[in-house]
């Protein structure tokens, strides 16, 4: 097996008999209406992605994963491998490439690409997030491709097993695909506090995956992508210490502790994974992460014309805007009670420019409606240019991708993350909300388990109240006393039970008299050792981060 980078999350596997291309982004616009670019460039890259492949995987319909300028320019007859979601929206966006053969798989099921070479999906847990990481073996060799799907434990042991026990290269995303707080209206100094925490959730999520998974070499990718418009150039700085670390940031913090078989590859590197050798392109002797400053000016000064061309296809409106935006809003109102009842607020938009105005979307049940005025009491308040939402309301722009291209400005009042919200815009799509409803509302177990920290034990329901995820599963022990759901970020006070960073009900809590105990080692929830007739969850090193 040989595996070449492409650049971003974009990888080339050669086997004996297959030429398996997974995620390739090389469009010359970025992605995301200009806002993200392949960082370092992977122009060079484009004659290998050509070079006749077997297959192309994409995993999910995430821009820069799903391009369709590059699919367009490969031959109609090669098969597009994708996972099985509830939601149309990546075999939709696939048909922007062009008529070909798309082969959707359900979760684990196993597709021979080639005579000894074979592909299968392992999809997230909860259906309001559709991701899955790739699995591939072929030369009896394995790759993991977690790209940006967050796996729990259990899924990760699942998936050592079905290769045998050995992962030879794990893939993963060194950089969260995330707006916030990017997006959002902070201080500078609650900003950078922000931003830490939540590049350190994501780095220590990583660890904790590594070392579960064990992999012969580990190959950080799939970000940070870098920001060439002049309006949004301030955003490379989360590159440094922010939401968007680099590849050499991930493997040097993963080196500091204990895990050096982390191996970066530049756009064109290759692995060999039998030789367990990188061969380096010939361009990566001309980039240094180090000179990030002046890489990104020169880049910029390059990619000027692209940006001014796409942004000249999204002219400012030349008509008032209401009228769409409340007939577009009156059917997303009628598509679940379910969700209108979880998000359960006021949503204001300040929509800036020629057509535009202040509006708002009224969830809560007494109220519920569009309206032409924004009231003070919205939880959550939009504010962008008009140029760019008259795309979204006709649906060429999903509301995903205009969120991750960075192009907004957010503010929440209660600062409360509202993942229902997120979900009723992502999707719009009445059957992919049921099944989000009929997962959150699945009978569950009333099974208690006992939590240690701070000193203390307490006996707390088995399942979270926002999703329903197994605690065992995904639940982590914070310092203070807080326990987190890794599904979703939700925290809960383990004194009260209380959600602390979102709108979601409170976590069954029962609070024990325990002394003092001596810490124990952390290992990753779901793969801890259990005394008989127990549950536990172990209390990892302090650290701390925040849902977005």
């Amino acid at each position: 097996m040989h595996i070449t980078s492409l650049g971003h999350a974009g990888l080339r596997i050669d086997t004996a008999r297959a030429r398996v291309l997974v995620d390739p982004w090389l469009s010359p616009e970025g992605a995301f209406q200009a806002s993200w670019f392949q960082y370092p460039e992977n122009a060079h890259c484009l004659p290998l992605a050509l070079a006749r492949p077997t297959a192309v995987v994409v995993t999910h319909e995430h821009l820069d994963h799903l391009d369709p300028w590059f699919l367009a320019q490969l031959p109609s007859d090669v098969p597009i491998l994708i996972p099985r979601y509830p939601s149309p929206v990546l075999r939709r966006k696939l048909g922007a490439a062009g008529p070909r053969p798309v082969i959707e798989l359900a979760a684990w099921q196993p597709f021979e690409v080639a005579p000894g070479t074979t592909v299968f999906f392992v999809p997230e847990a909860s259906p309001m997030n559709h991701d899955a990481a790739l699995v591939l073996r072929g030369d009896g060799r394995s790759l993991v491709d977690l790209n940006d799907a967050r796996l729990f434990p259990m899924q990760l042991q699942a998936i050592r097993q079905a290769v045998g026990g050995r992962v030879d290269v794990l893939a993963f995303q060194g950089a969260g695909a995330s707006w916030f707080p990017a997006s959002y209206r902070y201080p500078p100094a609650r900003h950078a506090e922000l931003a830490r925490s939540k590049r350190l959730a994501k780095l220590a999520y990583v660890e904790r995956t590594l070392r579960l998974v064990a992999p012969l070499a580990a190959l950080p990718f799939a970000g940070p992508p870098c920001f060439l418009d002049p309006d949004l150039f301030h955003h490379n700085r989360e590159m440094e210490g922010g939401i968007f670390p680099d590849q050499r940031d991930v493997a040097d913090w993963l080196a500091a502790r204990g895990l050096p078989n982390v191996i970066v590859l530049l756009p064109g590197d290759a692995w060999d994974v039998e030789a367990r050798v990188r061969q380096p392109h010939r361009a990566s002797a001309d980039f240094s992460f180090l000179a990030r400053r002046e890489y990104l000016a020169a880049y910029a000064a390059r990619r000027r014309d692209i940006v001014a061309a796409v942004l000249a296809r999204h002219p400012e409106p030349q008509e008032p805007l209401w009228e769409p935006f409340r007939e577009y809003f009156r059917r997303l109102l009628e598509l679940s009670p379910y969700f209108n009842r979880r998000i359960g607020m006021c949503v204001g938009f300040e929509i800036l420019g020629p057509g535009g105005g202040r509006w708002a979307v009224d969830f809560r049940p007494r109220s519920r409606g569009v309206r032409a005025a924004m009231p003070e009491d919205c939880g959550y308040v939009y504010r962008f240019a008009s140029r760019w939402l008259p795309p979204i309301l006709a649906g060429v722009v999903p509301w995903e991708d205009f969120f991750l291209s960075l192009r907004f400005e957010a503010r929440r009042d209660p600062d409360l993350y509202n993942d229902h919200l997120l979900g009723l815009l992502k999707f719009t799509d009445a059957h992919a909300l049921r099944a989000v409803e009929a997962f959150e509302t699945a009978p569950r177990s009333a099974e208690r388990f006992a939590v240690h920290a701070e000193g203390r034990t307490y006996r707390v329901g088995r399942y979270c109240p926002h999703a329903g995820n197994d605690l065992l599963e995904t639940g982590e022990v914070l310092p203070g006393g807080v326990l987190r759901c890794l599904a979703h970020h939700y925290e809960f006070d383990l004194t009260t039970g209380r959600c602390r960073n979102g709108q979601c009900p409170p976590l069954a809590v029962t609070a024990l008299s325990d002394p003092p105990r001596p810490r124990t080692r952390w290992h990753c929830p779901g793969t801890a050792p259990r005394r008989p007739g127990t549950s536990e969850i172990p209390r990892p090193a302090p650290r701390s981060s925040r849902a977005s």
